[in-house]
């Protein structure tokens, strides 16, 4: 029987003192659940209306590194040694052990296996690649009120990739493109409305 997700996060990061956890272990934790498990991880702080201050910005990196590894059809994620190397803020860790683990657990209610072949094809993960990808870019820019709803996006593709739950990810799919498609929209009729002023 597969352990929940929660339950392994959780006992992570209750062995340890907030601060002194590494990238590096997050990914050894867990390697058969691989870059669903590092998603969620990355994810949870900055998938909430109030999220852990100065934690998006460097992990927008990090996903964007583990995207185009899923677009190229790794197995497993791979990062540098730099990277591995880097502890989680304090501050990130307490917010998952008090808002993210409790969130966990809820969605592990409704969760099961099912549309398997959304993660198990190289075509579709190419796709699941590609949204995060896209997803992660637009949370490096800053755009006040975004990056809760990309990092929600987010959180749910990783869920369901780590959780072999299809309906997940295609739910974090939508959700993600939806949010870049009403982002652009926002964008291009700002442009449109300022540019007789230029």
């Amino acid at each position: 029987m597969v352990r929940k997700l929660s339950l392994e996060l959780e006992e992570l990061i209750s062995g340890v003192n907030p601060g002194q956890i590494k990238i590096g272990e997050l990914l050894d934790l867990m390697p058969r659940r691989g870059f669903g498990f590092l998603l969620v991880a990355i994810s949870l702080p900055s998938a909430f209306p109030l999220p852990a201050g100065g934690y998006s910005l460097p992990f927008a990196l990090l996903i964007i590194l583990l995207a185009l590894q899923i677009m190229v059809g790794r197995s497993s994620p791979f990062l540098p040694h730099k990277v591995r190397s880097k502890n989680i803020t304090a501050r990130a860790i307490t917010f998952i052990q008090k808002r993210g683990i409790p969130f966990l657990r809820r969605m592990e209610r409704i969760s099961k296996p099912r549309l398997e072949f959304l993660h198990r094809r190289r075509p579709f993960n190419f796709l699941i690649g590609l949204v995060i990808l896209l997803v992660a870019l637009v949370m490096l820019l800053p755009v006040p009120g975004t990056n809760t709803i990309f990092a929600l996006a987010i959180l749910l593709m990783g869920f369901g990739m780590a959780n072999n739950d299809g309906l997940f990810i295609l739910g974090g799919g939508l959700l993600g493109l939806a949010a870049l498609a009403i982002l652009s929209a926002i964008v291009i009729t700002g442009g449109s409305a300022l540019y007789p002023l230029w």
